[in-house]
């Protein structure tokens, strides 16, 4: 994954504007792209989308790539000998403990192989009447306050059925282990370790899920390595796969962490939320539909993306970037209650991630049941 540059003036200026009624948005050019399906599996691992401000250009570059184009991986770490072994307990509910982790890792001394992290509290944009803010540029215009007002499809009920199906497209990407405002280029690699990666932030967001009486299965299949392009054609099918076998789902996640970067330093986007840092998100609504392409759920995804996206603010009014509509449809094309999240930036550590995740799962369920 390319690091993603934030030159600050231009970011905060770039923040969405209201429209001339209310808040529907116009929104900016992008090119259409779109993702088949793949077989599922459940080993381990995961990572990030990179989804920020400029993401018209940022993601036509990185998503559009066809299976044929393959992206350089960095090293990957080795794994542990159970690390690369299916995880036979996807589904978990109930009794689950809330203890928000701690980094606990030694930071290791600075080899000048890497650079400086800089912690920051994006900036969450313009505020619309309807309480959220959005970041757009899917190149249609799209009505939040009409989104704000939709019943939602999804719903959660008394169930032992599995209703939220977790995944990562990219599932070997990593963050910090230690918070020491610097890394070592090591700390970059990409990864197979689960405890290292978003897969981190997923066991996180399904224990949040299950203490509240939600199953949720964890699908933790490598899908962008070793080979990074297709990755959104792979995680298709593994999501396909669990959507025939499970109809009682109702929400789908695929979580992700974002790379930015100010100057030669990584960026680390953080908020404090109870007196605990929790790393900044973001929800990802692709709006793309077309006769060749088309997205029966846009409407549907986004009115869930802006109503969580509206409680999750609650819990703090900086914990979410803006809510960004992009011309593609990141699979979300399959479930109407499909939504891409990313979880913080790589800057950001483990502990501050699985957070973030409990928070998610804790408003999700609120938001639902």
């Amino acid at each position: 994954m390319h690091v993603n540059r934030l030159p600050w003036r231009r970011w905060l200026g770039s923040a969405v504007r209201l429209g001339a009624v209310g808040c529907t948005v116009a929104l900016l050019a992008a090119t259409p792209f779109d993702w088949g399906k793949m077989a599922r599996t459940a080993t381990l691992l995961a990572a990030g989308l990179r989804q920020p401000q400029n993401a018209a250009q940022v993601l036509g570059d990185r998503l559009s790539q066809s299976d044929a184009a393959v992206d350089t991986l960095a090293p990957l770490h080795t794994p542990s000998a159970d690390s690369t072994t299916p995880d036979t307990s996807e589904h978990s509910v109930g009794g689950a403990s809330e203890q928000v982790p701690t980094d606990t890792v030694t930071p290791p001394k600075e080899d000048g192989s890497g650079g400086k992290i800089v912690l920051r509290k994006l900036d969450s944009g313009d505020v619309l009447p309807c309480g959220i803010a959005t970041r757009n540029s899917s190149g249609r215009t799209v009505d939040v306050a009409a989104a704000m007002n939709t019943t939602l499809k999804p719903h959660f009920t008394a169930t032992d059925k599995p209703q939220v199906l977790i995944v990562h497209t990219h599932t070997t990407e990593q963050y910090m282990q230690y918070d020491a405002g610097y890394y070592n280029a090591a700390d970059r690699a990409r990864t197979t370790d689960a405890t290292r990666s978003v897969v981190a932030a997923g066991d996180a967001l399904a224990k949040a899920l299950a203490a509240q009486g939600i199953v949720a299965i964890h699908d933790k299949t490598v899908h962008d390595s070793p080979q990074y392009s297709g990755a959104y054609t792979r995680s298709a099918k593994t999501v396909q796969a669990y959507l025939d076998e499970y109809p009682s789902i109702q929400v789908v996640l695929d979580l992700h962490r974002d790379a930015l970067s100010d100057g030669g330093a990584i960026v680390k986007p953080t908020v404090t939320v109870g007196g605990r840092q929790a790393a900044q998100m973001m929800i990802v609504v692709g709006t793309l539909s077309t006769d060749a392409m088309p997205n029966p759920h846009t409407a549907q995804n986004l009115a869930l993306a802006a109503q969580w996206q509206k409680a999750l603010t609650a819990q703090n009014d900086a914990l979410m970037r803006p809510l960004s509509t992009v011309g593609s449809r990141y699979n979300q094309h399959l479930h109407a209650g499909y939504l891409l999240v990313e979880i913080g930036a790589e800057g950001n550590t483990v502990a501050e991630a699985e957070y973030s995740a409990q928070l998610l799962g804790k408003t999700l369920v609120e938001l639902l049941k």
